[in-house]
């Protein structure tokens, strides 16, 4: 074999596996989701969430939920323009409201993983510690 044929062949087989590597986009994430957070809102308040997001092929959030802060269950709904970048990173500030009443933003940042069926998030607002994993429960169709 020529030497240039035997070079080519080995980038090939090298660069394979980086042309197959999934690349995120703002549709990765279009569907229906369910989600949970658990962890502890500042001062130490014990909190999970539990509930449903549905999510444009924009990457826009909409989600509907409840929150067990301490023990005390609380409406939740937020909704948010997501970044998906394309190594499968992204972020995302959601405007929320509690029992209908405006409480603020969440700002998350998340990886997307198992060809684009789990997130796993990290709420970067101050004071909380939580951590939420999403997974999809339908594909939206396109």
């Amino acid at each position: 074999m020529k030497l240039n044929t035997m070079i080519s062949i080995a980038m090939a087989v090298l660069a394979a596996p980086a042309i197959a590597a999934p690349a995120c986009t703002q549709r990765t994430t279009a569907g229906t989701w369910s989600f949970k957070c658990e962890g502890e809102l500042p001062v130490g308040v014990p909190t999970r969430s539990l509930g449903t997001c549905v999510t444009s092929k924009e990457a826009y959030w909409q989600c509907t939920g409840q929150v067990n802060a301490g023990g005390t269950i609380l409406q939740q709904q937020v909704q948010g323009q997501a970044t998906n970048n394309a190594d499968c990173t992204g972020h995302i500030v959601y405007d929320q409201t509690i029992n209908g009443v405006p409480a603020g933003q969440l700002d998350i940042n998340y990886v997307i993983l198992d060809n684009g069926n789990t997130i796993w998030g990290l709420p970067l607002n101050s004071g909380g510690v939580l951590a939420c994993t999403l997974r999809r429960i339908d594909r939206a169709p396109f």
